[in-house]
């Protein structure tokens, strides 16, 4: 019954094709009207819910499949593939995504950590991984509900959004996301600030040592962790995540030597044997089959 009530509201403010922005902080809704094949994304830190329709995530030979009744949890910047196996326009694909790296997603954990340190006490937090599957309980859904309620108030929406947003983060934090998302963005988030340069500095050559310094751990902690959080070595890791993004600015109208180039490749054809070794088809070859999926490739994303 929550199920139907928060698809009602998407499908009341997710009018367009692709994403939605809202004036809520971080939050934007999505609506794909037709099948996206298997294609390259790159997942931000970030909780997606789904009200109507399915999607899939791949990661280190894993799937990840989220709908109705399971969110996404992504902590971390991940490079994946996704895809939307089945939507039409009279039953599209509807949900929300969640930034998860926002100045109330750093109050919210700083204040749960304070309050429930000493109650946790003897306690640890299993190693992360970056990426998790949950089922959405009835206090989740309806926090989810309450939070697109304000959508449809302006009034409401200037003064009980931080309140509301909080709620749906603290369940977030609380429930069976919670060791994922403590132990990725809460305390030192040591492993997102390695993550980070990462994502900042794509055009740029990175060296593993200087990661482990920036995540202030050995280089064999650091390859143990990293590992352990995105399925995929460090070195791995950085060659995924070039490649997808060289992917999403193929889709936005950038050449591919121009995509190339943005990511630290100097050589054309050494990226084109990359991105076909990586992905199955060359850059090209990709860039007509995003076309055909048209402005839902954006919703990739989410």
């Amino acid at each position: 019954m929550k199920q139907l009530a928060l698809r009602d509201r998407l499908a009341r403010h997710a009018v367009a094709e692709g994403l939605t922005e809202t004036p809520i902080e971080g939050l934007k809704l999505f609506r794909v009207s037709h099948p996206i094949e298997r294609l390259p994304a790159v997942y931000p830190a970030s909780l997606c819910v789904i009200a109507q329709g399915q999607k899939r995530a791949y990661l280190g030979g894993e799937a990840y499949t989220y709908d109705a009744e399971h969110y996404l949890c992504a902590t971390m910047p991940l490079p994946v593939e996704a895809e939307v196996p089945h939507a039409t326009p009279t039953e599209p694909v509807l949900g929300l995504l969640l930034d998860l790296e926002t100045r109330e997603v750093v109050e919210t954990l700083v204040a749960y950590e304070a309050a429930a340190r000493p109650l946790r006490a003897g306690t640890a937090d299993a190693p992360p991984s970056g990426l998790a599957v949950i089922p959405v309980d009835d206090a989740f859904a309806s926090a989810v509900a309450r939070l697109l309620d304000l959508l449809e108030d302006p009034v409401a929406l200037r003064v009980l959004a931080g309140s509301r947003l909080r709620e749906l983060l603290f369940l977030l934090i609380d429930g069976k996301a919670g060791p994922l998302v403590r132990g990725t963005l809460g305390g030192g988030h040591e492993l997102m600030r390695a993550l980070t340069y990462v994502r900042e500095h794509l055009g740029e050559p990175i060296s593993i040592d200087e990661l482990a310094r920036r995540a202030g751990m050995s280089r064999a902690v650091f390859y143990r962790r990293f590992k352990a959080a995105t399925c995929m070595s460090p070195l791995q890791f950085i060659k995924a995540m070039r490649l997808s993004h060289a992917a999403m600015q193929i889709v936005a109208g950038r050449t591919v030597s121009e995509a190339a180039r943005c990511v630290g490749y100097r050589s054309a054809s050494q990226f084109s044997r990359e991105f076909r070794r990586h992905f199955g088809a060359s850059p090209k070859q990709w860039a007509r089959r995003a076309a055909v999926s048209g402005p839902d490739v954006q919703a990739q994303a989410a």
